[in-house]
Formats: C-alpha cells, sequence, structure tokens
C-alpha cells in the first residue's frame, strides 16, 4: 500500500510542476486534473491537494497529503493509482526537447568580481542579487525563452 500511495503522490507532484510549467499542453493538464479531482473527491480534502499543487516540491505538503490519504483509507485505492499510472504514462510520453526548462539561481557574491554568463533557458531565467565587494558585477550572454536544440 506504501508504495501505491507513493506512486500517487509522485505523479501528483509530477503533474503539478508540468501543468505551472506549461509542459504536455492540455493532455497533461487534463490528466493531472482528473487525478486531482478523483483525490479530493475520495479524500473530501482539497487543502492537502492544493498545497501539494502551490508547492509541489514542500516535502512536508507532501507528507501532510500522504497522512491524509492514509488515514482517509484512499492510500491504496486502485482507481487512484490507475489515474496516476496514466498521467505519469502521459508524462514520460513528451519529447525531451519540448520540454520547458527553467533556471533559477540565488543570490550571488563575490569578494573580487561576480560574473554570470552564458545561461540559456526554454524557460524563464531568474536571478538572485549579484553583488561583488570589489571588481565587476556582470551579467552577459543570457537567452530565456530559447527554442530546445534539436538533437
Amino acid at each position: 500500500m506504501e508504495a501505491i500511495l507513493g506512486g500517487i503522490i509522485s505523479a501528483l507532484v509530477a503533474g503539478a510542476v508540468a501543468k505551472a510549467n506549461d509542459v504536455g499542453g492540455k493532455i497533461i493538464a487534463d490528466a493531472y486534473d482528473g487525478l486531482k479531482s478523483l483525490i479530493v473527491r475520495k479524500l473530501g480534502k482539497g487543502g492537502a491537494v492544493q498545497s501539494v499543487e502551490d508547492a509541489p516540491q514542500s516535502e512536508s505538503a507532501q507528507a501532510v497529503l500522504a497522512e491524509a490519504m492514509a488515514n482517509g483509507g484512499v492510500a491504496g485505492d486502485a482507481e487512484l493509482a490507475a489515474k496516476a499510472s496514466d498521467l505519469e504514462a502521459k508524462l514520460a510520453a513528451i519529447p525531451e526537447g519540448s520540454r520547458r526548462s527553467d533556471i533559477e539561481v540565488g543570490n550571488i557574491r563575490g569578494r573580487v568580481n561576480a560574473v554570470v554568463e552564458r545561461l540559456v533557458a526554454t524557460g524563464r531565467i531568474k536571478l538572485g542579487d549579484i553583488t561583488a565587494q570589489t571588481g565587476d558585477a556582470r551579467l552577459s550572454d543570457l537567452t530565456a525563452g530559447a527554442e530546445p536544440k534539436k538533437v
């Protein structure tokens, strides 16, 4: 039962990330929404599912949902497992080159120089503060929204 629950949570997290990043289009969004709706209907609690959707990488949000599902008696539900498997199959079928990639860099501090260069993302680039104590604080050759390279 624990493996089934882990698979359901894993599929939900992957679907939330894909939907938020607009990966896979309507097919993925519909499969994710179907799994999410089924969990909410069977569990009767939308808050735990919404927490995972809002912060899919949050281990605490995932743990709260897993506990709610285990306590709600739906952890080993075959229908949920089938919906999760369907979503995972659809995610796996997305061509690698069509996936959007974002780059997020936190704060950069350099004692002498702080340099960020040659970043390419098919999605967005988000940078934190860039600080050089002395010398240069420089950004160069950053490309966001680039077309994926053909392999």
